[in-house]
């Protein structure tokens, strides 16, 4: 079995004709690029040029051939070939003046100058995919140039201060510097490094939100800074907080609260201005050096001050430039005029292909007016960097311009379609926008970026807020964030169309990455100029990104809102139950279950009834089942499931079908009709398997084979099944491990693992499982969990000795009665009663019991009342009265019986017999426990069975005694 396991991991191997250079392979028929063995994220466009360029090694290929392989059949502008190339040479690394492997040939084309090998090899099938990194690490960086000193003493500030923030004026290349100290500090992070880019966000308020994202946190996290500080303070992380301007205040919130917590972690922001905390170590960061006006230099010694390397790096990129002694005079003038701003320089540099440096000189004398006195208040570098944006929009085309400003509604990285569909309403057509985006790439006023097989564009904050005037001034774009909702609204309604079947990781990654936009698309389209239909249906589309994701705090506030415009405004009820059912999910997860969650169950159960919807009928009555069972309301969620499950009969493909069964049968566990549940669990048991595979259908059928085995190992380990059960429970929490279904871990975890556990004496499987229950908690905010994870900590401690952990039992159970999570709630008390009895508080046992009692009574929980019976009896005899407890023991013993729960019946036996026994009734006894503890097959490790077989060897008879006993010689052998 292992060795086959280990052959899928190494996957088959083909023969493949591969183009080798320098670290790099190339494999045409794969179209795949390898570098030092690990697939290396390529466009397809760059794979086209890429290929025909190794190809065709040594030679030149005309820009024409060139654009044929890449766009067959297709005319664009020569700006789209510079971007692809770009992005290719970015992808080799090749960024330096002097290329490593693709050249360009004035005028002409390209040519790849580095030594290639061809060979036949062999190359795995099964390779790593090339995905993007998370949305949280640091974007990729284009090219460093003269901050070298900076960002080594930026880093060895972070050594010795939790918290540094880079000011200055936009374009200073705050930004640059951040991620390039974040790659010099992440070897002493031995946690990583988080990015959260705070320009993807217009709305102060959502500050929290965009920081537990990008952290990765998720679940309901009812106060997103303080689940933050929880995650970070154990952790040794470099947070970067960068374009934090725009939302100072609540950066700085933030910033103080972390500054003033313990924690190894460490904070960078970037900023226009410091944030203001009190220990805030502040670095300005200045221009890029620049020659002085009138120096008679070389073009080597011009090289050497950062701001002329940066424009020479960059003309070269864009264009032909070649960088000679005739022009060191005007590009160090240029560079001077700018101030030494990169941003500002990029954008002079992408001019050369127009003007040379001579002209470049002479416009920014005339066009820029630096030589006026600056505006009162206004710092000169900021106003350097929006003239010279001004200027650069000033030579676009028209379609160039009006593009340039309907790119400012996209809040994050977008694709070339994206832009066609927000376009096509100012009147631009799809080359138009194509050709545009190559041209506003060369021009730096719009990034690129290779994901996945495409190419992602980017608005940088500086140009954005530039571009979104020019879009308001622009009567033509008044249709632009309409269009902008209405392309994020095509795009979520087709991810819901695709959950059904691109592999999950993907649908994730593909999807996640557009949440900045779908914010921004929401906030329009509920505010004043928006449309509250459209809002709606943006809110429903978003409904599986948040449920895949279980981003719920910020699911729950737009569906509130959405839910409370549709009862305004004309709307479907099934889009109503959409709204109601999500709702009802995304608070089940809050920490009080409150009101609120069964209004929204019963408002989606009788918006589904009206719009005659059978599938959302089931999921509503399914939903609202559920929460009654955590709030122990077992007789009403029966009632709702039994309906639930006889829609099946109507519609036998209904999705929630097996949910529902799962369900009726852990209700009926509940109720104590273990015949009923145990043959639907055994029979959904053997149903779902550990799929294999990455689509969709693998992971819903590894899905259901974890949550059956939430409720199953429950019941097994009451029918005298304790070894199975934990099998069960530890295949549950081991599968979603591997899947990375951290909620059903967590679930299997608190509903199987940690009570089997804790019920079967296994102290090192109580403390595991505690451990991974705690972890969970900081990656994925469940907060019902929270005082869960408590209660199993400090009964863990409790049988370890410690006597002060039953007063955090105590406390952990006041919380979970406090928050309304009462499934279980009896079980939960016995335990204290019995902790209690162990210390001889015997008014606290009787308290305890007592509540368990009332809360099993009116819950309708009957599962556990020959347990609680039990404990009563103890309490009983503890306090003197050994009648009452005899009698108690009896009715517990019935109960057992009557429910099938041998695991209780063998605990009220093994207790009913000792005292038999200390009251000389040994017969009685023997013949009570003994054919109870025959019908066990297994579990003789555990404290139930050991304490029954010891008592089962203390009763047997002295030697010579005419009577015999079979049970209790064989009992050692047995546990072997």
């Amino acid at each position: 079995m292992q060795a086959g396991t280990e052959t899928r991991q190494r996957g088959t191997r083909r023969q493949e004709l591969t183009y080798c250079f320098g670290p790099f392979r190339l494999v045409p028929r794969r179209q795949l690029l390898l570098f030092d063995g690990r697939p290396v994220k390529l466009g397809g466009r760059a794979f086209e040029l890429l290929q025909l360029l190794v190809q065709r090694r040594g030679e030149l290929v005309s820009k024409t051939e060139l654009m044929a392989a890449a766009w067959p059949g297709t005319f664009l502008h020569d700006s789209n070939l510079k971007v692809n190339m770009w992005s290719l040479r970015r992808s080799l690394g090749d960024t330096q003046i002097e290329p490593v492997y693709i050249a360009t040939v004035a005028r002409r084309g390209y040519k790849f100058i580095a030594e290639v090998q061809t060979s036949i090899g062999e190359i795995e099938d099964d390779l790593p995919h090339a995905g993007p990194a998370p949305l949280s690490r640091p974007p990729s960086l284009r090219g460093i140039v003269g901050r070298q000193a900076e960002i080594v003493e930026i880093a060895d500030l972070l050594a010795d201060n939790r918290h540094v923030t880079l000011a200055g004026t936009g374009g200073i290349g705050k930004t640059t510097v951040a991620v390039a100290v974040a790659r010099a500090f992440a070897p002493r992070c031995r946690d990583g490094v988080c990015f959260v880019d705070l320009a993807t966000i217009s709305d102060p308020t959502l500050f929290g939100a965009a920081l537990v994202t990008a952290l990765g946190i998720r679940g309901n996290t009812d106060n997103g800074l303080a689940v933050a500080l929880d995650y970070l303070r154990p952790r040794q992380m470099l947070l970067i907080l960068d374009n934090c301007e725009h939302v100072l205040p609540a950066a700085t919130i933030f910033a103080g609260r972390f500054l003033s917590d313990t924690s190894p972690s460490r904070l960078l922001a970037t900023s226009r201005e410091p944030l203001g905390t009190a220990t805030e170590h502040v670095v300005r960061l200045g221009s890029l050096p620049s020659p002085k006006p009138g120096l008679a230099l070389t073009v080597d010694q011009a090289v050497r001050f950062p701001a002329v390397q940066l424009f020479v790096r960059r003309a070269a990129e864009w264009s032909d430039y070649r960088f000679v002694d005739d022009d060191c005079e005007a590009v160090a003038a240029i560079c001077h005029a700018l101030g030494g701003l990169p941003l500002a320089i990029e954008l002079a540099a992408a001019q050369i292909g127009r003007f040379n440096p001579r002209e470049l000189v002479a416009m920014l004398d005339q066009e820029l007016g630096f030589r006026a006195p600056s505006a009162e208040g206004t710092p000169p570098r900021h106003e350097t960097l929006m003239a010279t944006i001004d200027w650069s929009f000033r030579l676009l085309s028209q379609k160039e311009a009006r593009l340039f400003g309907l790119l400012s509604v996209f809040s994050d990285a977008f694709a070339a379609e994206d832009a066609v569909f927000v376009a096509e309403a100012a009147g631009l057509t799809p080359i138009d926008v194509v050709t545009g985006l190559g041209s506003l790439v060369a021009k730096s006023l719009l990034s690129a970026q290779a994901r996945g097989a495409h190419l992602r564009y980017r608005l940088l904050d500086s140009t954005r807020r530039y571009a979104a005037e020019r879009r308001q001034a622009d009567p033509a774009c008044s249709q632009a964030l309409r269009r902008h909702a209405e392309r994020v609204l095509a795009l979520f309604e087709q991810s819901e169309e695709e959950w059904n079947w691109r592999e999950p990781a993907d649908w994730t990654q593909r999807y996640l990455g557009r949440i900045a936009d779908l914010r921004a698309a929401l906030s329009w389209a509920v505010g004043e100029a928006g449309d509250p239909v459209l809002g709606i249906r943006l809110t429903v589309a978003a409904i599986t990104l948040w449920s895949e994701t279980f981003i719920l705090s910020e699911a729950q506030a737009r569906l509130e809102d959405a839910l409370a415009l549709a009862k305004t405004v004309a709307c479907d009820d099934l889009s109503k139950a959409k709204l109601a059912c999500a709702l009802g999910w995304s608070l089940f997860y809050a920490r009080k279950m409150s009101n609120e969650n069964e209004i929204a169950w019963l408002d989606a159960i009788g918006f589904a009834r009206r719009a005659g919807n059978v599938e959302y009928r089931q999921r509503t009555l399914v939903g609202f089942a559920f929460y009654l069972l955590q709030i122990g309301q077992v007789p009403r969620a029966i009632t709702h499931l039994e309906e639930a499950t006889a829609l099946a009969d109507r519609d036998p493909d209904l999705t929630a079908t097996s949910e529902a069964d799962r369900a009726l049968a852990w209700a009926h566990a509940f109720a104590g009709e273990l015949s009923k549940s145990r043959p639907v669990l055994d029979r959904l048991a053997a149903t779902y398997s550990l799929a294999a595979g990455r689509s969709r259908k693998d992971a819903n059928e590894v899905y259901r084979f974890i949550t059956v085995r939430f409720n199953l190992p429950f019941v097994a380990w009451m029918q005298g099944q304790p070894d199975y059960a934990a099998r069960l429970a530890r295949d549950a929490v081991d599968a979603a491990d591997r899947s990375g279904h951290w909620v059903s871990q967590s679930n299997a975890l608190g509903l199987a693992a940690l009570p089997v556990a804790l019920e079967t004496g296994n102290l090192d499987a109580l403390e595991n499982f505690t451990e991974r229950l705690r972890r969970n908690l900081e990656r994925e905010r469940i907060s019902r969990w929270v005082p869960v994870e408590r209660y199993f900590s400090a009964c863990l401690r409790d049988l370890r000795g410690d006597p002060r952990a039953v007063e955090d039992i105590r406390a952990a159970i006041d919380e979970l009665i406090e928050c309304r999570f009462l499934m279980r709630i009896g079980s939960y008390l016995a335990v204290l009663a019995r902790a209690y009895l162990r210390q001889g508080r015997i008014a606290e046992a009787r308290e305890a019991i007592a509540r368990a009692i009332d809360h099993q009574e009116r819950q309708g929980e009957r599962w556990c009342r020959p347990e609680l019976q039990r404990i009563d009896a103890a309490v009983l005899l503890h306090a003197g009265e050994p009648l009452r407890a005899e009698k108690r023991l009896q009715q517990a013993l019935a109960e057992a019986r009557t429910i099938g729960a041998m695991t209780f019946a063998l605990r009220i036996s093994t207790d009913l017999a000792a005292h038999w026994m200390a009251t000389d009734r040994r017969p009685r006894a023997v013949r009570l426990l003994a054919p109870i503890y025959d019908e066990f097959a297994e579990g003789f490790e555990t404290p139930d069975l050991v304490a029954a077989s010891r008592l089962l060897q203390r009763m047997r008879p002295a030697q010579g005694d005419c009577g015999h006993f079979r049970s209790a010689a064989p009992v050692h052998a047995r546990g072997a």
